[in-house]
């Protein structure tokens, strides 16, 4: 054989040598798992969308967007980090099975905890709050989603590094809650059924959740103690500050815009943010497979973990771009399809918020991937929170005068806070590990 020709002939077998490998990781399988959960959660809105921003109209679908916003507040509260903490403990100590039996029923029991903590605060702020009492129905059908999210234990999949079963799982739930959305909701004042038919989705994914978790990890009762429960909450607690931050300037937008304005204009927003959160989904089972690896790493290979993280930003941010470039200059198009003529003011929210993908992709890399798992949560706390501040004070100045755009503006200015906070406490805080990052 010619030297040419065995030279291109040991290329190719590198190449599907190097697949196989892809292929035979956990990291790549437990990725294309959520890619599964990610396409669902790509297709359902684009299916729903359309349908419901027709059917109930902006201020029907506003109201709705308004509920969830806070909803997705206490949501952010009974998660208390469990997701980053509880995942991280369970990678390190997986194969102990005593040792992550008995923290799963711990997290479950400081979940519950939290969850009728949330259904107090619920109910005392409908009291008190005008705009809230309006949307009172939606706001308790609303809450099984707090309540499913308390039985699914996503950070022990994510843990064990098992996703398949959340995808399966979810996507089995959302593809009836689609078939129920295009049975039941077909006039404007169908809007407590859309609600409750997200509610009971989550709470039938939560149930199944649990129950697949105590087959496949074969969980036993244990013996819940206030120490095990307090020792939970104690290491989720900057974590949980990092998360309720992100929901300054993430999850409750179209509740803070609802404040200031009205479920018409949360329509707008709501939608635009809707579908750019939807193609921002393409980047998040990689980046969820990702983190256990990269956590248990941190620990006992600072070299490779290294090695990945460098790729991961190049993935990740490349990736990013792409899909940022293509919704600023597809927006028009998408809305006149999508949405109809009335929603022409989610053209600009779109273009504005479009930077997103590209933006979240470096600061999930460099907060997630790296400040995390190498033991800098509280600088990673910090600039969440601040960036959480800066959401609301730019929101409270811009929308009143730029409506949905303004709040767009606000989400948008905030994000770049955050990646370039990121990489700064990087450099200055941990200068070594940036050094060997960036080397050639």
């Amino acid at each position: 054989m010619k030297p040419e020709i065995l030279a291109q002939s040991r290329g190719r077998s590198s190449v599907f040598q190097c697949i196989r490998i892809g292929l035979r990781s956990t990291v790549a399988r437990n990725a294309a798992s959520l890619y599964l959960l990610e396409f669902a959660n790509y297709i359902v809105p684009l299916v729903t969308v359309p349908y419901l921003v027709r059917v109930l109209g902006p201020a029907g679908y506003g109201a709705v967007a308004f509920a969830q916003g806070f909803i997705n507040y206490l949501m952010l509260f009974v998660e208390y980090g469990f997701n980053w903490s509880a995942t991280r403990k369970i990678s390190v100590r997986r194969d102990d099975h005593e040792t992550m039996n008995r923290i799963t029923f711990h997290v479950w029991a400081a979940k519950g905890l939290l969850s009728l903590l949330g259904l107090a605060i619920l109910l005392l702020l409908t009291a008190a709050l005008p705009k809230l009492r309006e949307v009172y129905t939606l706001l308790l059908a609303l809450y099984g989603i707090v309540l499913g999210n308390v039985m699914f234990p996503t950070w022990l999949f994510q843990g064990m590094e098992r996703m398949l079963a959340i995808s399966v799982i979810n996507l089995g739930v959302r593809i009836a809650v689609l078939a129920g959305v295009f049975t039941l909701v077909d006039r404007p004042g169908d809007t407590v059924v859309y609600a409750a038919l997200i509610g009971a989705g989550s709470l039938t994914a939560g149930l199944v959740g649990a129950m697949t978790a105590v087959r496949i990890f074969s969980l036993k009762c244990v013996s819940v103690t206030r120490a095990g429960v307090w020792e939970a909450l104690k290491e989720g607690w900057v974590l949980f500050l990092s998360m309720a931050s992100v929901g300054l300037y993430t999850a409750g937008n179209p509740f803070i815009l609802g404040i200031l304005t009205n479920h018409t204009v949360v329509g707008y927003y709501s939608v635009a943010e809707k579908i750019v959160k939807a193609m921002l989904g393409i980047l998040a089972p990689l980046s969820q497979a990702a983190y256990p690896r990269f956590s248990k790493l941190a620990v006992e290979s600072k070299e490779e973990a290294i090695f990945w993280i460098r790729r991961m930003l190049l993935l990740m941010g490349g990736t990013g771009f792409g899909l940022s470039v293509v919704i600023f200059l597809t927006a028009p198009l998408i809305v006149g399809l999508l949405l109809g003529p009335q929603y022409r003011p989610s053209i600009m929210a779109m273009k504005i918020i479009s930077f997103l993908p590209f933006l979240v992709a470096l600061s999930n890399v460099l907060g997630i991937q790296i400040m995390v798992p190498f033991g800098m949560e509280r600088g990673f706390t910090l600039i969440l929170f601040a960036a959480g501040l800066l959401n609301v004070s730019l929101a409270v100045l811009l929308v009143p005068r730029w409506q949905a755009a303004g709040m767009a503006f606000s989400v948008l200015i905030s994000e770049i806070f955050v990646t370039l906070a990121m990489s700064l406490s990087i450099i200055y805080g941990k200068s070594f590990l940036w050094g060997r990052m960036v080397r050639p």
